[in-house]
């Protein structure tokens, strides 16, 4: 596909496709609504429907790539992940209304290292890259804290083979630098694999490959989805230079038309911060608790 530079023939480009496709963005369980999203569907019932077809649709990739076993699906053949039901899922569906592209953005409220998928990888397993992998994942978090960003992983993103040529493909990951930037501003991690060029894709649409003090992260083989990754780092301000115009239509496209569906309404500003509250004391009552007992 040939991209225009002209902001206005991307607008009318961007109306097209939405007329002939459904674009369609599911909030987190808990949410919060700052932004004002005009196009808000309040429906539990069409929230678990979608992110399960989200799921099936990416089991059967996974399966079919030869990434996961099909044992390890749930019994209806999702690939279902803890973090799904708190991540925005952004996905396109065609006119039969079946899945043919979606991804997921996970923000981590009060992040560390051991909060995030990075973790639990196989770089976290290696004597090699294990302090590497820790340090460059501290600095995107302080980077975060000090730009007053969010700090987020992006997942989950998977293609249908019929659009992997398509503009679907990069639409999918420049709506996620615009939900990062309606958000808020983001910066992040994720974690991209080699197949099918996905890695190098995500490079070319402003993604830079993990590193420290220049040097980067190599590539490392990762058993659980049986392929070769690398660890990319993300800021929303800085998509590649070439794709900017989109990313700026689909912010203003997202807040205006993008249809949001939820589980539950919004939560006031209030709940939503004594629940991000209560989410960061967790561990530390939990160390309490165990001391007690220790006593006791």
């Amino acid at each position: 596909m040939q991209f225009c530079s002209n902001s206005s023939s991307q607008t009318a480009s961007a109306r097209k496709e939405v007329s002939s496709h459904r674009f369609t963005l599911l909030a987190p369980f808990h949410w919060r609504n700052e932004h004002r999203f005009k196009d808000v569907q309040v429906d539990p019932t069409a929230h678990g429907d979608l992110l399960a077809s989200v799921q099936r649709f990416r089991g059967a990739a996974y399966v079919s790539d030869g990434a996961v076993k099909a044992d390890s699906l749930t019994p209806d053949g999702r690939h279902h992940q803890s973090i799904d039901p708190d991540s925005w899922h952004f996905l396109i569906r065609n006119a039969d209304a079946e899945v043919i592209s979606c991804a997921r953005y996970h923000a981590i409220t009060n992040p560390t290292f051991e909060s995030t998928l990075t973790s639990r990888s196989t770089l976290d397993q290696s004597p090699e890259w294990r302090t590497k992998a820790r340090l460059i994942v501290e600095n995107s978090i302080r980077l975060a804290s000090q730009r007053g960003a969010n700090f987020a992983e992006l997942g989950g993103w998977c293609v249908a083979p019929s659009s992997r040529n398509t503009s679907h493909a990069l639409r999918t990951v420049l709506q996620m630098y615009a939900l990062g930037e309606i958000l808020g501003g983001t910066v992040g991690l994720s974690t991209a694999t080699t197949r099918h060029a996905s890695s190098s894709i995500l490079q070319r649409l402003g993604a830079n490959r993990a590193e420290l003090n220049g040097d980067p992260l190599p590539s490392y083989f990762d058993p659980t989805y049986n392929c070769e990754m690398d660890l990319l780092q993300f800021d929303s301000l800085r998509p590649a230079a070439k794709y900017a115009g989109y990313v700026t239509d689909y912010i203003a496209q997202m807040n205006e038309e993008m249809r949001v569906v939820c589980c539950q309404p919004a939560l006031p500003t209030n709940i939503a911060s004594l629940l991000a509250l209560s989410q960061a004391l967790r561990p530390t009552i939990s160390a309490l608790a165990d001391r007690v007992d220790k006593i006791a």
